[in-house]
């Protein structure tokens, strides 16, 4: 069942989450060396939103540790490379193994 976003992000850390979805599809438009549409645009901000519902609501992930995974996620989900949560314990920022 998808969560309602706001219920997973606090008002307060809407605008930190924001960015890092919008720097995970920055991040997927320079390694696919084209131009970004506001289609695709769209498309890859809704695949983030998808990942932070699963990583936060289902997962229990903090917001800074979903932030440094997204443009991997992100990758793979655009690849339709299959991606496993990193299952670590002990996590640390910009730690992205």
């Amino acid at each position: 069942m998808s969560r309602v976003f706001l219920d997973l992000v606090g008002q307060d850390e809407v605008a930190r989450v924001a960015l890092g979805i919008e720097r995970a599809v920055a991040l997927s438009f320079v390694a696919d060396r084209s131009r970004p549409t506001s289609d695709e645009v769209r498309r890859r901000f809704r695949i983030c939103e998808e990942l932070v519902r699963q990583l936060r609501g289902d997962l229990g992930w903090g917001l800074q540790r979903i932030v440094d995974h997204l443009p991997h996620y992100l990758r793979c989900e655009l690849d339709g490379v299959p991606w496993k949560p990193d299952a670590r314990v002990v996590w640390v920022p910009e730690d992205n193994r």
